[in-house]
């Protein structure tokens, strides 16, 4: 392990994961990197199938906890990613993800 597991560093771990814990957070999450391009508000929500009010709750989440960087430009604010971190992080976990459903699978026949 390259970074010691103080405890502010397992409180702030901990706020990441805690955000990534959230279906809702993790739709955002999908909709900003299916574009690769900073998105509105109003485009994350539409994309994530949520609510504008719901969307600014989860994007204001996000960028809490780095996940996410806000960019106003004249009156709309627009969203994108902190990248690379989050594309590699959503590959590790839905790896593990599949990897799990594989070896369950395997299990049942």
């Amino acid at each position: 392990m390259s970074h010691p597991l103080t405890d502010p560093m397992i409180s702030e771990v901990s706020v990441l994961f805690s955000a990534l814990g959230d279906i809702s957070r993790l739709k955002v999450l999908r909709a900003l990197l299916g574009t690769g391009e900073p998105l509105s508000q109003g485009d994350v929500a539409k994309s994530a199938g949520l609510s504008q009010a719901n969307a600014s709750k989860h994007l204001a989440c996000l960028v809490r906890s780095g996940l996410v960087r806000r960019e106003p430009e004249g009156n709309v604010v627009y969203f994108s990613l902190v990248q690379p971190m989050v594309s590699n992080l959503c590959d590790l976990v839905c790896g593990h993800v599949s990897t799990r459903a594989k070896s369950s699978y395997q299990a049942l026949r």
